[in-house]
């Protein structure tokens, strides 16, 4: 039996995306609440009974201590670790890095199968996900290969290592990687040229940002308190460079 958050990620992993081509949804056999509200599942949960693993109203499964990564080598995964870090000027140890070196992994280990699925829409799903989602979009998920960038900016980054201080990339000091990672940033002196590290950089950093501004702590940063009502709408107290 699928628990409801396994089901929607299976959705959203391309089922969704494929036009549904085939499917007999009146003979499918769903979880209950999945396209409609359940009460039972809600006054469950506010009753505070403990939500069983794996049960229906599941919607959250810890990982095990000893995280094995979906896509990642071990020592591809501490270089995202220690990526993200950077990016979020935190340490690799930080939870929130972690959460996001996590998510990061789980979105390039689907990333083919998604691309897969776009490339078999149907000529008229194709065309009303192009009006939904822009013309873009949709052309940068049947093109993009983060699988490809991913793996081809790590080799780059352990090249580059190799050059300058005989290691790899994981094998120099956080004064040595932040040097490495400034040579291919969006602040470096010459933006023209572009080669597999400048891609892989502005992949990453886009993740990371979209990772960390759907996190706990992004929200408590940017002061979300959910939907609410304002009799004015609110000044925004931060300030941007």
């Amino acid at each position: 039996m699928l628990t409801r958050r396994r089901w929607l990620m299976k959705l959203g992993g391309g089922v969704v995306l494929a036009g549904w081509a085939g499917a007999d949804l009146d003979a499918a056999k769903l979880p209950p609440g999945i396209y409609e509200a359940s009460r039972e599942h809600l006054g469950h949960a506010l009753e505070g009974h403990p939500v069983a693993s794996s049960g229906e109203t599941e919607l959250v499964e810890l990982r095990a201590a000893a995280l094995q990564p979906a896509f990642f080598s071990r020592d591809e995964y501490q270089a995202i670790l220690r990526l993200t870090a950077v990016l979020l000027g935190e340490t690799p140890e930080t939870p929130v890095v972690r959460e996001i070196a996590q998510w990061i992994d789980l979105t390039v280990s689907e990333a083919a199968a998604a691309r897969t699925a776009a490339l078999a829409l149907s000529p008229p799903d194709r065309t009303l996900a192009m009006h939904f989602y822009g013309a873009g979009a949709v052309r940068k998920l049947e093109e993009f290969d983060a699988q490809k960038i991913v793996r081809d900016g790590l080799a780059w980054l352990d090249s580059a290592s190799r050059r300058k201080h005989g290691r790899d990339f994981n094998s120099v000091g956080p004064a040595e990687r932040l040097a490495i990672v400034e040579s291919i940033a969006d602040n470096r002196p010459d933006r023209g040229p572009q080669n597999p590290g400048t891609l892989f950089f502005a992949y990453l950093k886009e993740r990371a940002i979209h990772g960390f501004y759907t996190s706990r702590d992004g929200l408590d940063e940017l002061g979300y308190r959910g939907n609410a009502f304002y009799a004015s709408p609110p000044g925004c107290e931060h300030l941007y460079g």
